[in-house]
């Protein structure tokens, strides 16, 4: 039987590695958070606040673990604070509990914003935030009563991701097989920390359990910094159509990815181009004329518009993704780059600008 607060010759290992674990979650989160704030706002994917939600909230529910299990009274006072009965170190291991539920909440819901992982839109994230709320309504009545729903979360949360990167796997490859052991290590390492667990086999496992943790945090970090967002993976299956507008409102290159009947006919390109243009005018009395994105929504289309120097770059797609931005606002950096002098002084002869088919085709393979 284990003991609380935690003491003997093992004491002082498990308190650095679980303080490792704290402090390398909280430096991982960090990342993600400033990944954030450093892209354009326009190119900005809330995925990346997902993220760092996960990472520190994984370090402050270890924060409160470490509190109240090394440091904290197991003593039962009846009554204690607003319960019949309870005792300090089950109200900080709660206040772990709830943070990760609130943090595993806030991830899914950025997650989804881009996904439908299962049937419908926000399917997990309004599941866990059932969730959330039942386990508040459990901590306001009895505290000693609250762990089955972690249990519930962290099942949850394992099937969320293995559902997420099922859709992937063909492109994840190799690295499908980091996010596995990160989960793995993660939710092994976690059950090896339970009172259950050291109730049986001591709290020697623990500190196993702390190094899978550890072990779980490095991986995932891997993965989730050097893969894009999983909601870009098939960003080239969404384009729908490109046009290179001038600033006087001819259009000098076009080229149709989709086989939507108002796209694909010759005689829809001109009225296409048309609208365009009063969209480009509608930007340029709206917003001080200026290189940059516009984003206009339409029902299940976005149309993305990059305005450069001399030319501005329009392109359809299904979904607005931050991939297809990128790939538009370089497409007409290089088409600028290469036609700079012929752009400055264009005598309108459209023929010159055909080449611009391979520079597309390299931006925007499909």
């Amino acid at each position: 039987m284990v003991e609380f607060p935690i003491t003997g010759d093992i004491r002082l290992s498990l308190l650095v590695m679980e303080w490792i674990f704290v402090i390398t979650s909280f430096e991982i989160s960090i990342i993600f958070l400033l990944r954030f704030f450093k892209q354009e706002k326009t190119l900005r994917n809330l995925q990346d606040l997902g993220y760092f939600s996960l990472f520190a909230g994984f370090a402050l529910m270890w924060l409160f673990f470490i509190i109240g299990d090394y440091y904290a009274s197991t003593i039962t006072e009846t009554p204690f604070m607003i319960w019949d009965i309870g005792s300090e170190r089950a109200l900080f291991l709660n206040f772990g509990y709830l943070i990760m539920i609130i943090a595993g909440f806030f991830l899914l819901l950025c997650i989804e914003k881009y996904n439908i992982i299962l049937l419908k839109k926000y399917l997990f994230t309004g599941l866990f935030l059932i969730c959330a709320i039942l386990f508040i309504i459990l901590f306001f009545i009895d505290i000693r009563i609250t762990q089955p729903v972690t249990y519930m979360f962290w099942g949850g949360f394992i099937s969320f991701f293995l559902l997420y990167i099922i859709k992937f796997i063909k492109k994840l490859q190799s690295k499908g097989l980091i996010l596995f052991f990160g989960l793995a290590f993660m939710l092994i390492g976690f059950l090896f920390t339970t009172d259950a667990i050291l109730s049986i086999f001591g709290i020697q496992w623990r500190l196993i359990g702390a190094i899978m943790q550890l072990i779980s945090v490095v991986l995932l970090s891997y993965f989730f910094l050097t893969l894009p967002p999983f909601s870009e993976f098939d960003w080239e299956e969404k384009l729908e159509a490109l046009f290179l507008i001038n600033n006087g409102g001819i259009c000098l290159y076009y080229k149709i990815f989709t086989e939507r009947k108002d796209m694909m006919s010759e005689h829809l390109i001109s009225p296409a181009i048309a609208a365009i243009n009063i969209m480009l005018r509608e930007l340029s009395e709206t917003t001080q004329p200026s290189e940059g994105f516009s984003v206009i929504k339409k029902k299940n289309e976005t149309v993305i518009i990059y305005q450069g120097k001399f030319v501005s770059g329009v392109l359809y797609t299904s979904e607005e993704l931050n991939l297809p931005k990128l790939a538009l606002r370089d497409f007409v950096e290089k088409f600028e780059t290469l036609y700079r002098n012929i752009l400055a002084d264009w005598k309108g002869e459209t023929d010159i600008f055909r080449p611009a088919e391979i520079i597309a085709n390299d931006f925007f393979r499909t």
